[in-house]
């Protein structure tokens, strides 16, 4: 029948169309990619932020563990206890006001450090009262040594500044 008929041996054959391409992207997708690129500037810039106000705990624990290994050799109880509570006072003096902290010392002192992270063994604790500074309170050795850097850590980590 298509020999009969020298019109229709002239059509080419049925093509389909050319397939719908990804790009240019639709406006739903480009309002979706600027929420989500306005979310993501958001979140690191939060994140940044964070990590900037909590980097002198970062670098406090790096120092707390620096003592702790000078200890090990020194063994003097009375010289870590005196490093320990130099170095909170640092990181004191960097997350809380001046005048909360400068003129803290003996039980005012310990008490400060108690309440602020919620760390009442602190409070009578003779490495952080002016008890560290009379040559007759020894410590008792190793475990004593321990006890402080382990309170002074957990207090670097725990504490809550006002500022």
């Amino acid at each position: 029948m298509a020999a009969s008929n020298p019109l229709l041996a002239q059509l080419r054959p049925n093509h389909l169309p050319e397939p719908i391409g990804v790009w240019p992207l639709a406006i739903g997708w480009w309002i979706l990619a600027a929420v989500a690129l306005v979310l993501l500037i958001f979140t690191l810039r939060y994140l940044y932020k964070r990590w900037r106000t909590n980097r002198y705990r970062s670098v406090a624990l790096v120092k707390a563990r620096h003592l702790v290994d000078d200890y090990a050799t020194h063994q003097s109880v009375n010289r870590l206890a005196q490093e320990c509570n130099t170095l909170l006072r640092r990181v004191a003096l960097q997350a809380f006001a001046r005048h909360q902290v400068a003129g803290l010392s003996g039980s005012r002192w310990s008490e400060f450090l108690a309440e602020s992270a919620k760390m009442p063994e602190f409070i009578g604790h003779s490495a952080f009262s002016n008890q560290r500074y009379n040559p007759a309170a020894q410590h008792s050795g190793q475990e004593c040594g321990q006890d402080i850097y382990e309170l002074t850590r957990r207090w670097i980590k725990k504490h809550h500044a006002s500022v």
